[in-house]
Protein backbone atom coordinates (compact mmCIF):
# COMPACT_ATOMS: atom_id res chain seq x y z
CA UNK A 1 0.00 0.00 0.00
CA UNK A 2 1.21 3.53 -0.48
CA UNK A 3 2.49 5.93 1.77
CA UNK A 4 -0.45 7.52 4.06
CA UNK A 5 -3.40 5.91 1.69
CA UNK A 6 -5.49 3.22 3.07
CA UNK A 7 -7.79 1.01 1.25
CA UNK A 8 -11.58 1.85 1.05
CA UNK A 9 -12.68 -1.20 2.60
CA UNK A 10 -10.10 -0.97 5.32
CA UNK A 11 -12.33 -0.22 8.38
CA UNK A 12 -14.66 -3.11 7.04
CA UNK A 13 -12.01 -5.76 6.70
CA UNK A 14 -10.85 -8.78 8.89
CA UNK A 15 -7.15 -7.97 10.83
CA UNK A 16 -4.81 -9.01 12.92
CA UNK A 17 -2.55 -6.42 14.42
CA UNK A 18 0.33 -6.25 16.99
CA UNK A 19 1.57 -2.96 18.92
CA UNK A 20 4.70 -2.21 18.95
CA UNK A 21 6.79 0.68 20.98
CA UNK A 22 9.77 2.12 19.15
CA UNK A 23 13.52 3.12 21.60
CA UNK A 24 15.52 5.49 19.96
CA UNK A 25 14.75 4.37 16.19
CA UNK A 26 15.01 0.47 17.95
CA UNK A 27 11.78 -1.35 17.59
CA UNK A 28 11.50 -3.15 21.44
CA UNK A 29 11.12 -7.31 21.10
CA UNK A 30 10.23 -6.83 17.07
CA UNK A 31 10.78 -10.40 17.17
CA UNK A 32 8.65 -11.62 19.49
CA UNK A 33 5.65 -9.03 18.07
CA UNK A 34 6.16 -10.56 14.56
CA UNK A 35 6.13 -13.81 16.12
CA UNK A 36 2.48 -13.61 17.74
CA UNK A 37 1.23 -11.58 14.81
CA UNK A 38 1.73 -14.64 12.85
CA UNK A 39 0.13 -16.90 15.76
CA UNK A 40 -2.39 -14.31 16.16
CA UNK A 41 -3.28 -14.57 11.67
CA UNK A 42 -2.93 -18.80 12.06
CA UNK A 43 -5.50 -18.70 14.98
CA UNK A 44 -8.01 -17.14 12.28
CA UNK A 45 -6.92 -19.08 9.76
CA UNK A 46 -5.19 -17.23 7.86
CA UNK A 47 -1.13 -16.36 6.88
CA UNK A 48 1.07 -13.88 6.99
CA UNK A 49 1.86 -12.70 3.49
CA UNK A 50 5.73 -13.13 4.26
CA UNK A 51 7.81 -14.83 7.07
CA UNK A 52 8.44 -13.28 10.12
CA UNK A 53 11.87 -12.30 9.66
CA UNK A 54 10.72 -10.30 6.61
CA UNK A 55 8.21 -8.47 8.07
CA UNK A 56 10.65 -7.50 10.81
CA UNK A 57 13.45 -5.97 8.57
CA UNK A 58 10.54 -4.08 6.70
CA UNK A 59 9.17 -2.50 10.01
CA UNK A 60 12.70 -1.42 11.24
CA UNK A 61 12.97 -0.06 7.14
CA UNK A 62 9.56 1.74 8.10
CA UNK A 63 10.87 3.17 11.41
CA UNK A 64 13.78 4.35 9.82
CA UNK A 65 11.59 6.33 6.98
CA UNK A 66 9.82 8.03 9.86
CA UNK A 67 12.62 9.87 11.52
CA UNK A 68 11.06 8.94 14.46
CA UNK A 69 12.92 7.94 17.87
CA UNK A 70 10.54 7.13 20.07
CA UNK A 71 7.41 6.13 18.44
CA UNK A 72 4.34 3.76 19.04
CA UNK A 73 3.52 1.30 15.58
CA UNK A 74 0.50 -0.56 15.07
CA UNK A 75 1.93 -3.19 12.51
CA UNK A 76 -1.44 -4.96 10.89
CA UNK A 77 -2.55 -7.53 8.19
CA UNK A 78 -5.59 -6.85 6.77
CA UNK A 79 -7.78 -8.93 4.59
CA UNK A 80 -10.28 -8.25 2.18
CA UNK A 81 -11.87 -11.47 1.11
CA UNK A 82 -9.96 -14.15 0.66
CA UNK A 83 -7.16 -12.78 -2.28
CA UNK A 84 -6.28 -9.29 -0.99
CA UNK A 85 -3.88 -8.97 2.01
CA UNK A 86 -2.58 -5.78 3.06
CA UNK A 87 0.53 -4.87 5.30
CA UNK A 88 0.13 -1.36 6.91
CA UNK A 89 2.25 -0.22 10.07
CA UNK A 90 1.09 3.04 11.33
CA UNK A 91 3.71 4.99 13.32
CA UNK A 92 3.16 8.23 15.44
CA UNK A 93 5.58 10.04 17.54
CA UNK A 94 5.42 9.03 21.50
CA UNK A 95 8.14 9.25 24.09
CA UNK A 96 6.17 8.08 26.85
CA UNK A 97 3.05 9.05 28.92
CA UNK A 98 3.14 11.99 31.28
CA UNK A 99 5.35 11.81 34.34
CA UNK A 100 2.74 12.02 36.96
CA UNK A 101 1.27 8.94 36.02
CA UNK A 102 4.46 6.59 37.26
CA UNK A 103 4.69 9.12 40.37
CA UNK A 104 1.00 9.26 41.73
CA UNK A 105 -0.07 5.66 40.09
CA UNK A 106 -3.83 5.44 38.22
CA UNK A 107 -6.95 4.29 39.31
CA UNK A 108 -8.94 1.03 37.82
CA UNK A 109 -12.45 -0.09 37.96
CA UNK A 110 -14.07 -3.84 37.43
CA UNK A 111 -16.03 -3.76 34.08
CA UNK A 112 -19.38 -5.70 34.08
CA UNK A 113 -19.03 -7.31 30.76
CA UNK A 114 -16.43 -10.16 30.91
CA UNK A 115 -14.39 -11.62 29.03
CA UNK A 116 -15.37 -14.50 26.44
CA UNK A 117 -14.10 -17.96 27.23
CA UNK A 118 -11.62 -19.61 25.39
CA UNK A 119 -14.31 -21.36 23.38
CA UNK A 120 -15.84 -18.64 22.46
CA UNK A 121 -13.59 -15.26 21.36
CA UNK A 122 -9.84 -16.34 21.92
CA UNK A 123 -8.35 -13.52 23.43
CA UNK A 124 -5.03 -14.28 22.67
CA UNK A 125 -5.55 -13.16 19.40
CA UNK A 126 -4.83 -9.26 18.72
CA UNK A 127 -7.74 -8.66 16.19
CA UNK A 128 -10.06 -5.79 14.68
CA UNK A 129 -12.85 -7.04 17.06
CA UNK A 130 -11.95 -5.87 20.16
CA UNK A 131 -15.82 -5.68 21.12
CA UNK A 132 -15.25 -6.41 24.89
CA UNK A 133 -12.69 -3.12 25.32
CA UNK A 134 -16.20 -1.12 23.38
CA UNK A 135 -18.59 -2.49 25.82
CA UNK A 136 -16.37 -1.74 28.91
CA UNK A 137 -15.37 1.82 28.11
CA UNK A 138 -19.45 2.21 27.52
CA UNK A 139 -19.68 1.42 30.97
CA UNK A 140 -17.95 4.22 31.85
CA UNK A 141 -20.22 7.01 33.95
CA UNK A 142 -18.61 9.69 35.91
CA UNK A 143 -14.73 10.31 36.47
CA UNK A 144 -13.27 7.70 33.88
CA UNK A 145 -10.94 5.44 35.37
CA UNK A 146 -7.56 4.80 33.35
CA UNK A 147 -8.54 1.04 32.57
CA UNK A 148 -11.11 -1.26 33.16
CA UNK A 149 -10.54 -4.87 34.40
CA UNK A 150 -12.32 -7.95 32.94
CA UNK A 151 -13.35 -10.91 34.62
CA UNK A 152 -13.66 -14.35 32.83
CA UNK A 153 -16.34 -16.38 32.71
CA UNK A 154 -15.30 -18.25 36.32
CA UNK A 155 -15.37 -14.37 37.95
CA UNK A 156 -11.73 -14.25 38.40
CA UNK A 157 -9.75 -11.25 36.92
CA UNK A 158 -8.41 -11.41 33.37
CA UNK A 159 -7.05 -8.64 32.61
CA UNK A 160 -7.09 -5.10 31.55
CA UNK A 161 -8.52 -2.90 28.71
CA UNK A 162 -5.04 -3.28 27.23
CA UNK A 163 -2.67 -4.20 29.45
CA UNK A 164 -1.95 -7.17 31.89
CA UNK A 165 -2.29 -6.97 36.01
CA UNK A 166 0.22 -8.08 38.62
CA UNK A 167 0.18 -7.60 42.89
CA UNK A 168 2.69 -7.96 44.72
CA UNK A 169 1.49 -10.13 48.39
CA UNK A 170 2.21 -9.92 51.50
CA UNK A 171 5.08 -12.54 51.23
CA UNK A 172 6.47 -9.91 48.51
CA UNK A 173 5.09 -12.66 45.83
CA UNK A 174 4.39 -11.46 41.95
CA UNK A 175 0.93 -13.19 41.38
CA UNK A 176 -0.77 -12.50 37.82
CA UNK A 177 -3.45 -13.82 36.00
CA UNK A 178 -2.53 -17.30 34.00
CA UNK A 179 -3.10 -17.81 30.40
CA UNK A 180 -5.80 -19.97 30.55
CA UNK A 181 -8.00 -17.46 32.67
CA UNK A 182 -8.59 -15.63 29.09
CA UNK A 183 -5.95 -13.55 28.72
CA UNK A 184 -3.78 -11.93 25.61
CA UNK A 185 0.02 -13.02 26.27
CA UNK A 186 1.52 -9.37 26.65
CA UNK A 187 5.22 -9.76 25.27
CA UNK A 188 5.55 -6.79 27.86
CA UNK A 189 4.34 -9.04 30.75
CA UNK A 190 6.69 -11.99 29.74
CA UNK A 191 9.59 -9.40 29.86
CA UNK A 192 8.55 -8.35 33.16
CA UNK A 193 8.07 -11.91 34.88
CA UNK A 194 11.65 -13.35 33.35
CA UNK A 195 13.17 -9.92 35.27
CA UNK A 196 11.31 -10.29 38.65
CA UNK A 197 12.71 -13.73 38.78
CA UNK A 198 16.28 -13.10 38.43
CA UNK A 199 15.54 -10.57 40.93
CA UNK A 200 15.06 -13.26 43.42
CA UNK A 201 10.94 -13.11 43.51
CA UNK A 202 8.56 -16.13 43.36
CA UNK A 203 6.11 -15.16 39.75
CA UNK A 204 2.66 -17.22 40.17
CA UNK A 205 0.54 -17.53 37.40
CA UNK A 206 -3.07 -18.17 38.77
CA UNK A 207 -6.51 -17.53 39.38
CA UNK A 208 -6.48 -13.74 40.53
CA UNK A 209 -9.74 -12.78 42.32
CA UNK A 210 -10.71 -9.40 43.13
CA UNK A 211 -10.16 -9.48 46.76
CA UNK A 212 -6.41 -10.64 46.65
CA UNK A 213 -6.58 -7.40 44.10
CA UNK A 214 -8.08 -5.29 46.82
CA UNK A 215 -5.79 -7.02 49.84
CA UNK A 216 -2.42 -6.53 47.65
CA UNK A 217 0.13 -4.78 48.99
CA UNK A 218 0.91 -3.25 45.36
CA UNK A 219 -0.86 -3.57 42.06
CA UNK A 220 0.26 -2.90 38.70
CA UNK A 221 -0.12 -2.88 35.08
CA UNK A 222 1.99 -3.86 32.33
CA UNK A 223 1.97 -3.15 28.48
CA UNK A 224 3.74 -2.02 25.30
CA UNK A 225 3.42 1.98 25.57
CA UNK A 226 3.15 2.21 29.35
CA UNK A 227 5.38 -0.02 30.33
CA UNK A 228 5.20 -0.67 34.46
CA UNK A 229 2.43 1.81 35.34
CA UNK A 230 1.56 1.69 39.22
CA UNK A 231 -1.87 1.26 40.21
CA UNK A 232 -3.20 2.59 43.25
CA UNK A 233 -6.97 2.17 43.45
CA UNK A 234 -9.17 -0.25 42.16
CA UNK A 235 -13.04 -0.21 42.67
CA UNK A 236 -12.16 2.75 44.34
CA UNK A 237 -10.31 0.46 47.32
CA UNK A 238 -6.88 2.04 48.11
CA UNK A 239 -4.46 -1.00 46.88
CA UNK A 240 -1.63 -0.77 49.87
CA UNK A 241 -0.15 2.57 51.07
CA UNK A 242 -1.84 4.54 48.53
CA UNK A 243 1.39 4.79 46.34
CA UNK A 244 3.52 2.94 44.31
CA UNK A 245 5.37 0.67 45.68
CA UNK A 246 9.02 -0.27 46.28
CA UNK A 247 8.50 -3.24 44.60
CA UNK A 248 6.75 -1.85 41.50
CA UNK A 249 9.41 1.20 41.19
CA UNK A 250 12.24 -1.09 41.43
CA UNK A 251 10.76 -3.57 38.67
CA UNK A 252 9.94 -0.58 36.45
CA UNK A 253 13.50 0.74 36.86
CA UNK A 254 14.95 -2.80 35.67
CA UNK A 255 12.70 -3.21 32.72
CA UNK A 256 14.37 0.41 31.89
CA UNK A 257 17.42 -1.43 31.53
CA UNK A 258 16.16 -4.07 29.75
CA UNK A 259 15.32 -1.82 26.63
CA UNK A 260 18.71 -0.43 27.16
CA UNK A 261 19.82 -3.76 26.12
CA UNK A 262 17.72 -5.05 23.61
CA UNK A 263 19.46 -4.25 20.30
Amino acid sequence: MRDGEFPVDFLGEVSCFETLRVYDGRPFRLAEHCARLGQSCAAIGRTLPCAPADLGRWMKEAVRESGFGGAIVRLGVHWAGRTRTEVTAVLREFSGHPPRLYREGVALKTAVPRRWTLRAQDPRIKASQFVGGVLAFLEASGQRPHEFVFLNSAGTVAEGSVSNLFVVDGAKRLLTPSVSSGILRGVTRDVLMVLAKKKGFEVLETALTRHEIYSAKECFMTNTSSEVLPVVRVDERVIGQGAPGEVTRMLAAEFKKEVLRSP
